[in-house]
């Protein structure tokens, strides 16, 4: 008992794992079960509001299940690269269009590179890409690469334009990966309206500039939701009302993100500040009058309870305020807040308190995590926008060499060069916010005027941010087409019904290999079943851990897994059953049977971990889901067949057990 300590706390830390991995997927499971037999509508939404971020946490961390179990789309698009090339040159004639729709036509049925083609087949017609896209001095092979680089971006435009199209969408555990090289396959679970979701992915991307709402008007319009859905009576509120309330004071520090014109001299920068310090300081004697909002919270905070807080203050308990010291303020909520604060301003009652040109936007991703709850940033903004992205015309993400700090440089065409000055001169020291497809990547301040079209953006936190910043403006500067070629769709039904067909099929299998191993050898059997079913709660609870898909090829994979659990236990009782025809001892037969069974088990299951790591770096989709169950199980089935078959066994042994039937 002593020397199998160490393997019998192993075996229960890894069960304790497993049960509390797949303890979200049983919740899942129980609330979807609680909602179906709910009657209504409005019963289902009501308990749903009730339970949100115990559904939602359950939800995300369940083990996740592919579109041919639950339902959905599954979408291949493809970038025209073509059409970008097109816009890209410098000239356009008939040779390049026909070049181009050439070359389209044989990227179809090849994977070599659309470049290397379209350079190919102009050199074939006795002209080269410096006719189209270079200057006279200009290196061919650079040009190439400038090309190169242009299709990338291009696509990675596209991927995050998707992206955030299917996140706003509301689609749970959606994929979006990159496929050859203009190619993206888009999975969207549970989703059935075929015509909607086309027109949503191959939309033109909108990229607007809006005007963050005055702070003083934004706590008003805040403060007259939470008076209705407290109770209260708004008649009551006067209009220079405002809420002194804020929420913890656990806000990052204000994004200092600003817009500097990069043609501007000292002189007009030391001009500009002493200006920017004039209009601060109304803007702080106007909030004035709500006092500080920081203060007035944390008085809150100790008088009432959260309870309390949240009864009184329903809307300010989901919607976070934050002041800073410059006057001006900030709003925050939780991740798992955001479906019912979506619900709310969609209520007609609510949407009348609001001013017809006010709208609310979130940022695109969290701005910062508390408590292991992403936060994202609820920004108010004026629903008209100052401009759209169709004026810029170039975008270029590097790092400042003056101070060593990420920017983004910005570069519009003469029209929205003319808007940008008239804009951003009527606006300094206020937040213009970047939005594409309702969703605001970046909200910089306005330090001065901006002439000639070119402009610096700061504030970015490292390069990769800035880059991203590079890619949302340019969404609405030579955007390259999306096409669907292939779209699949799966109904709720079919899903359903390979779920059944597949836990039944895996049920039979486990049923079937269980019965022949306790027929064949008799207790010992009976031993390698219970490792069994140890290997598949393993199995489960190691993909649920890494929020891995469960697909029907996966199940194949599982129910293989299965057949293959038992055959390391039918190479080390073969062996022991060998040592025991020989007249050793049990306990000896059994030590020599796992240490000399121990190496051919190794070898096979190695060979087939590495045919599965090829299967999964290679393969599409349902291969990869194979592959992946396919390589869990094996290596959940040598500790299973070698760990814990094995602690049975030596219990007994040492218990004095002489005789042990290994058929």
């Amino acid at each position: 008992m002593r020397k199998n300590r160490f393997r019998i706390i192993l075996t229960l830390i890894f069960i304790a794992l497993s049960v509390y991995f797949l303890y979200p997927t049983y919740k899942d499971y129980q609330f979807n079960k609680e909602i179906a037999q709910l009657k209504t509508s409005e019963d289902s939404l009501a308990y749903f509001e009730k339970n949100a971020a115990d559904v939602l946490k359950a939800r995300e961390k369940r083990l996740k299940l592919g579109l041919d179990l639950q339902g959905g789309m599954y979408v291949i698009m493809e970038v025209d690269i073509a059409k970008l090339l097109l816009d890209l040159s410098k000239k356009q004639d008939d040779v390049l269009r026909q070049t181009l729709e050439e070359t389209s036509q044989q990227v179809k049925t090849s994977d070599d590179d659309f470049i290397d083609i379209f350079e190919s087949k102009l050199l074939q017609k006795g002209t080269s890409l410096k006719a189209y896209y270079g200057e006279l001095r200009d290196d061919e092979a650079e040009i190439r690469s400038n090309l190169r680089s242009e299709v990338e971006n291009a696509i990675d435009r596209a991927i995050q334009v998707v992206r955030n199209r299917v996140d706003q969408y509301g689609v749970s555990e959606p994929v979006i990966q990159k496929k050859g090289s203009s190619r993206l396959v888009v999975e969207l679970p549970g989703v059935s309206n075929v015509q909607e979701v086309r027109s949503l992915l191959q939309g033109t991307a909108l990229l607007e500039f809006k005007l963050v709402i005055d702070p003083e008007i934004a706590v008003k319009v805040m403060q007259r939701i939470n008076t209705y859905l407290a109770g209260g009576n708004l008649d009551t509120l006067d209009q220079s009302d405002t809420l002194n309330i804020s929420g913890k004071d656990t806000a990052p520090k204000k994004d200092t993100t600003s817009i500097t014109n990069k043609k501007d001299t000292t002189k007009k920068e030391v001009t500009k500040k002493e200006d920017i310090r004039k209009d601060t300081s109304k803007q702080k004697d106007t909030l004035s009058d709500t006092a500080d909002l920081t203060e007035d919270t944390n008085a809150m905070n100790e008088q009432m309870s959260e309870e309390e807080f949240k009864k009184k203050n329903p809307w300010f308990y989901l919607v976070r305020v934050q002041q800073f010291q410059d006057g001006s303020v900030a709003w925050f909520a939780r991740e798992s807040d955001r479906p019912q604060i979506q619900r709310i301003l969609s209520r007609r009652e609510v949407i009348d308190l609001i001013p017809n040109d006010v709208g609310f936007y979130w940022s695109h991703k969290p701005v910062f995590v508390e408590g292991g709850e992403k936060i994202y940033q609820f920004y108010i903004l004026k629903k008209e926008p100052e401009l759209t992205g169709g004026v810029v015309v170039n975008a270029r993400a590097n790092i400042d060499p003056q101070n060593n700090t990420p920017v983004v440089y910005m570069e519009m065409n003469s029209d929205g060069a003319a808007d940008w000055a008239r804009i951003t001169g009527a606006n300094i020291n206020k937040q213009i916010a970047i939005v594409l497809d309702n969703s605001v990547y970046s909200a910089p301040v306005v330090r001065s005027k901006i002439t000639g079209g070119n402009s610096q953006i700061e504030g970015m936190a490292n390069i990769q941010e800035a880059k991203l910043l590079e890619i949302v403006l340019k969404a609405g500067a030579l955007p390259a087409p999306l096409s669907i070629i292939e779209e699949r769709t799966v109904g709720p039904s079919l899903g359903e019904d390979s779920i059944q067909k597949g836990l039944y099929s895996s049920l039979i299998s486990l049923v079937l290999v269980a019965l022949f191993m306790v027929v064949y050898y008799r207790f010992a059997g009976g031993v390698a079943d219970i490792a069994l079913l140890f290997n598949f709660l393993f199995v489960m609870g190691i993909m649920a851990s890494f929020q891995a898909t469960l697909t029907l090829p996966g199940i194949a994979g599982l129910i293989l897994t299965i057949g293959m659990a038992v055959d390391s236990n039918v190479l080390i009782y073969e062996r022991i059953r060998e040592e025991l025809w020989s007249g050793k001892p049990i306990k000896t037969s059994i030590e020599i049977g796992y240490k000399k069974a121990l190496s051919a088990i190794i070898d096979s299951h190695v060979t087939s971990v590495i045919t599965g790591i090829i299967l999964y770096q290679f393969g599409t989709g349902p291969i990869q889901g194979f592959a992946l169950t396919l390589i869990i199980g094996l290596v959940a089935n040598l500790f299973t067949a070698i760990i814990i078959t094995r602690i049975v066994f030596d219990i007994m042994t040492d218990k004095g057990k002489t005789q042990i039937n290994f058929g």
